[in-house]
């Protein structure tokens, strides 16, 4: 009842579509939807805390859930562990990611801006504009690590079942 309340507020005008989604998921990867739902209203809360529009913070809170249960696969840790590391990363927290081999310290953020045509300085950012910066940083090094896509290609391991039962 609770992580249904968190969702609900929390997703706001698009409660309906990603509970729909995180059904659909759960239907494919057994994954439970109650704890799906919990972990993309957390990242909404922290994205449109920062300040990140609505529309683009749903994007990032969806992308962000499937990025948890990636990093938990793809490391073999709690789901909850790797969804409170990726909380870390988008809060600018650089340890809990850093111990995964992401880096997101100001010089590394800053090359991500320039990579993608962004001449501003990390230190002249919105929080709005660090947060989105920062998600991108976690996005693209984890696609570059193999990590995105893990849940789903391992889903028949036996950890990922023990993961899933759990």
């Amino acid at each position: 009842i609770e992580n249904m309340n968190l969702f609900k507020v929390s997703m706001g005008e698009y409660a309906a579509e990603a509970a729909k989604d995180a059904k659909d998921i759960s239907d494919v990867m057994g994954i439970d939807p109650s704890e799906w739902m919990r972990s993309q209203g957390v990242f909404m809360t922290l994205a449109t805390g920062f300040g990140v529009v609505s529309e683009r913070a749903n994007v990032m809170s969806k992308q962000l859930t499937q990025l948890g249960y990636d990093l938990s696969s793809f490391y073999n840790i709690s789901v909850n562990d790797a969804m409170l590391r990726l909380q870390s990363g988008m809060a600018g927290e650089l340890e809990p990611l850093r111990r995964l081999g992401f880096a997101l310290s100001e010089a590394s953020l800053q090359q991500v801006a320039f990579n993608h045509g962004i001449n501003l300085s990390v230190r002249e950012m919105t929080e709005a504009q660090k947060a989105t910066l920062r998600y991108t940083a976690m996005v693209e090094q984890a696609g570059d690590m193999g990590v995105i896509g893990d849940m789903a290609r391992t889903v028949m391991t036996s950890a990922n079942a023990i993961r899933i039962l759990k």
